[in-house]
């Protein structure tokens, strides 16, 4: 295939005021990536930056919740406040150094949120008792029988909340909420914001009938169900300049009883068009629909929406954008040159293989789609997207990267209890924070009743003086906040109590020997980085301890985020060799691949003389390290009695070091 023979897709297209260099968009394809407050984070925006790169014209950044009621899931994108929008704008700059176009779709999950009260068009009834078994039954069978029960438990418990409709006071609430996300894309630097109108959330359940209904249980008439997403997009154009493109994600066909079908969602694109949408990108099913059999059969067809995206192209006088398996670029110019579309959407194709433009002239080597949905399955489950065509590093990293959101480390808990541990965070804050522009951290003063003043001082007066350090640094969207604890409690239980509760992924003590309740951190805290912050004035010279164990790998990708890159931190990798060097050395190349360290990164192999954790102290002592960084092998207690915690060991043979434990 010639670039010649493909002379239509890679010629360019206005939408609006905007100018997109070729025919190919990059779909929106939720991907579970944000950070567990909604902000982004660097694996989200590494994902969009590549597709940037992959040569599409334009990048829509999927499902960006509206408000903290809309989510879909707890790593959902957000744009229901300000100080999101330093994080998407280093997404939409990011999109657009890569040469595309950047869009931000902006959704409310609706009665699909993760929320304790969903918002709906009318409460939930059973009208259609088999269908709804039946999408039950097939969305459980495409799960591991191990995972059906939880789910099926959890989804029960989700639908005994659809109970009522949305008042008016939420309606309009919701309808200032899209209208505020919108100015805040512009603010962010997208080039274009879309409306999701597909897969079930808020905007399709009032369109359907399926989901919204009269008092007496019947569907609500066409023109009641357009009522509200109209508002919406009023309110957005309000918002936003009038030369300022506005798409629409457009359900022609939802495949359930008394949903949406393809004449209603002609009607309803022409109503668009009147209201002045600038394109629409069309798709077909819903939550609902996609998982059943017959509709499988449908969707894995190549160019399913083949027939129906050419008449809404015929009808309809704005750019469409056609999805649906497009597996191939001769078949994506086949597309435009029949007027199926004006553009092609590219989703899980791009998903699977990023260089599929950069092949269009050698297709036959395109990694295809397989239509697995393991990303689905990943993303339902809350695991992140990740796609089984990639190669296994690339499956490995992004694992990683997903696990060190689990733990949260864009929140630090900073702990004081002294006037010592106020000069530690002093030296934190000016030196060994990480330079995640976003990361938040609260400075929490624990006091003992009858003890009132231990720290020579003013607690917020401190904090002022921490936060114009924070301010010169590079923390400007983050924000630096004090708590102050008094109790007769044990401090450690304080502690992990504001941890789990603040949702804190970094904690960080100063040591004291004479200190129990300070060591006890390091163990007490599950699926957390803790640092336990030595006296030493060596802090910069780093011994990473390696053992090869997944708890290993993510400590490594823990020191990608906040210690590799910072000229001021010399990092010595170890490993304490008790077999054969090769199987070591070629598993410490396949890590480096894993990580994407451009830096040659060389791994020290010691000889073990019977004892590892013996081992490392000795090392720790003659190299003069100021701080190891270990990840924690999570034993069971009755492995950690029998083999004893080699972190343990290592903490009880410190002297002024510091030690930083990864769970």
């Amino acid at each position: 295939m010639t670039s010649k023979t493909l002379s239509t897709i890679f010629t360019p297209f206005k939408i609006g005021s905007r100018t997109l260099k070729n025919r190919l968009v990059a779909l929106p394809v939720f991907t579970g990536y944000a950070q567990l407050n909604g902000k982004v984070s660097p694996l989200l925006v590494e994902h969009y930056t590549r597709l940037a790169h992959s040569g599409v014209a334009m990048v829509v950044v999927a499902n960006a919740a509206v408000s903290p009621d809309g989510v879909s899931s707890i790593y959902n994108l957000r744009v229901d406040r300000d100080d999101f929008i330093p994080g998407l704008a280093r997404l939409a700059q990011a999109i657009k150094r890569g040469g595309a176009l950047a869009c931000l779709q902006l959704n409310h999950a609706g009665r699909l949120a993760k929320t304790a009260q969903p918002l709906l068009p009318s409460p939930f009834d059973a009208l259609h008792p088999a269908f709804e078994l039946n999408t039950l039954e097939a969305f459980m069978n495409f799960f591991p029988l191990a995972r059906r029960f939880g789910l099926t438990r959890e989804l029960l418990k989700h639908i005994v909340t659809w109970r009522r409709c949305m008042t008016n006071e939420e309606l309009d609430r919701v309808i200032a909420n899209f209208g505020e996300a919108a100015d805040r894309a512009r603010d962010a630097g997208f080039d274009m914001v879309e409306l999701h109108g597909a897969s079930g959330y808020l905007l399709t359940q009032f369109l359907s009938a399926y989901t919204h209904k009269t008092s007496s249980g019947t569907g609500a008439d066409f023109n009641d169900r357009v009522t509200f997403p109209l508002a919406v997009l009023q309110e957005v154009k309000r918002r936003l300049p009038e030369d300022f493109p506005i798409g629409f994600r457009l359900l022609l066909r939802e495949w359930v009883p008394d949903g949406i079908d393809f004449q209603e969602a002609i009607a309803w694109a022409k109503l668009l068009e009147k209201h002045g949408i600038s394109y629409l990108s069309a798709t077909s099913g819903t939550h609902n629909s996609l998982f059943l059999p017959p509709i499988k059969k449908v969707t894995v067809k190549p160019a399913y929406l083949r027939k129906d995206a050419a008449a809404l192209t015929r009808e309809v006088n704005v750019p469409t954008i056609i999805s649906g398996r497009i597996v191939t670029p001769s078949l994506a110019e086949k597309l435009v040159r029949e007027r199926a579309a004006d553009l092609i959407g590219l989703g899980r194709p791009l998903v699977a293989d990023v260089d599929w433009v950069k092949k269009a002239d050698r297709e036959n080597e395109i990694r295809a789609c397989r239509n697995c949905y393991y990303c689905l399955k990943r993303v339902i489950l809350e695991r992140g997207l990740i796609c089984s065509r990639w190669p296994q590093w690339l499956q490995d990293r992004t694992e990683l990267d997903h696990k060190l959101l689990t733990r949260g480390l864009e929140r630090g808990l900073l702990v004081a209890a002294d006037a010592a541990d106020l000069e530690m965070i002093r030296t934190l804050v000016q030196s060994l924070l990480p330079p995640d522009p976003d990361f938040s951290a609260t400075v929490l003063f624990l006091k003992s009743k009858g003890y009132s003043q231990p720290y020579g001082g003013s607690e917020a007066d401190f904090v002022e003086q921490a936060r114009q350090i924070w301010q010169q640094k590079r923390f400007a969207a983050g924000s630096l906040d004090h708590l102050v604890k008094v109790s007769e409690r044990a401090f450690d239980e304080i502690v992990c109590a504001e941890a789990g509760h603040g949702g804190y992924g970094l904690i960080i003590v100063g040591r004291k020997p004479t200190e129990p309740w300070r060591a006890r951190m390091l163990h007490k805290e599950q699926g957390k980085a803790v640092g336990l912050v030595g006296s030493n004035d060596r802090q910069a010279k780093v011994l990473v301890a390696v053992d090869l164990s997944p708890a290993s790998l993510l400590a490594l990708r823990f020191i990608c985020h906040f210690f590799v890159g910072k000229p001021s931190f010399d990092l010595t990798f170890v490993h304490i060799l008790e077999g054969l060097a090769g199987p070591v050395e070629r598993r410490w190349e396949e890590i480096r691949k894993i990580l994407d360290w451009d830096e040659d990164f060389e791994l020290t192999l010691i000889g073990s003389k019977g004892k590892v954790a013996a081992d490392l102290l000795e090392t720790i002592q003659h190299g003069g390290y100021g701080t190891i960084i270990m990840g924690k092998r999570g034993l069971s207690n009755i492995k950690s009695r029998l083999l004893g915690s080699v972190s343990a060991t290592v903490l009880r043979g410190l002297t002024d070091q510091t030690l930083f434990l990864i769970d």
